[in-house]
């Protein structure tokens, strides 16, 4: 008998991806001087990382893309943060 199902796996790795995605994103502001360092921004960042991750992972799935590239995209997202949301949702309010 099986803990996970398999796929609640795969959406937790994607996650995971995107939450590296922020953290990386997060960091290279700190090192930029762009931003000063706040555990509440640092949070922020990366639980919108995360969930963009998982967001990729669906889209990725529907399209029938490979595991590496949902993964790749999840990671490219989580790093994009607001800036991915924007662009998701500007390309489906286009849609019929």
């Amino acid at each position: 008998m099986k803990f996970l199902p398999d796929e609640l796996i795969q959406i937790a790795a994607f996650v995971l991806v995107g939450v590296l995605g922020g953290a990386v994103k997060y960091l290279r502001q700190i090192k930029q001087k762009i931003k000063d360092f706040s555990i509440i921004q640092l949070l922020i960042t990366v639980i919108t990382g995360g969930f963009l991750g998982m967001l990729t992972y669906f889209l990725g799935t529907e399209m029938g893309m490979s595991g590496p590239m949902i993964g790749f995209m999840a990671g490219m997202a989580g790093l994009m943060g607001d800036e991915a949301i924007s662009f998701y949702t500007s390309r489906f309010k286009r849609l019929p």
